[in-house]
């Protein structure tokens, strides 16, 4: 009953706007306002992977919002980190691959003139594709 009569509360309190579904907020002593959010499954994996909590199962319903954050970009720099590895290891891939087909012989500029060869001749010959 509690959470009615906060939530009513805040329809009616003039500093506090746009209060979401997910966002429960709590009133101190002294004035102070701690807000909590809602956790959905991917956030409670992403607080796993942070090792805020040791198991999934472990974490609470609502945690506040400081917590999520910081969860959230400590993620953030995680993916940005592995992205930026997959991007460097694609284009050392990129640069092998490339130097064994100069070994070969095989460019795309000969790709692309025997590709425009080939379809004059067909159009030529009246099969173009």
């Amino acid at each position: 009953m509690a959470f009615f009569s906060n939530m009513f509360f805040l329809k009616q309190h003039p500093k506090i706007e746009n209060i979401s579904s997910t966002t429960l907020v709590r009133f101190e002593s002294g004035g102070k306002i701690e807000s909590s959010h809602k956790v959905n499954n991917l956030e409670k994996r992403f607080l796993v992977w942070t090792k805020k909590y040791k198991t999934v199962d472990e974490i609470p319903p609502y945690v506040t919002q400081s917590t999520m954050e910081r969860c959230r970009n400590r993620m953030r720099i995680k993916i940005a980190n592995y992205m930026m590895a997959a991007t460097a290891v694609g284009c050392i891939a990129m640069i092998y691959l490339g130097k064994q087909d100069a070994k070969k012989g095989i460019s795309v500029t000969q790709q692309n003139r025997d590709w425009h060869a080939q379809n004059r001749a067909n159009i030529e010959a009246g099969t173009a594709k």
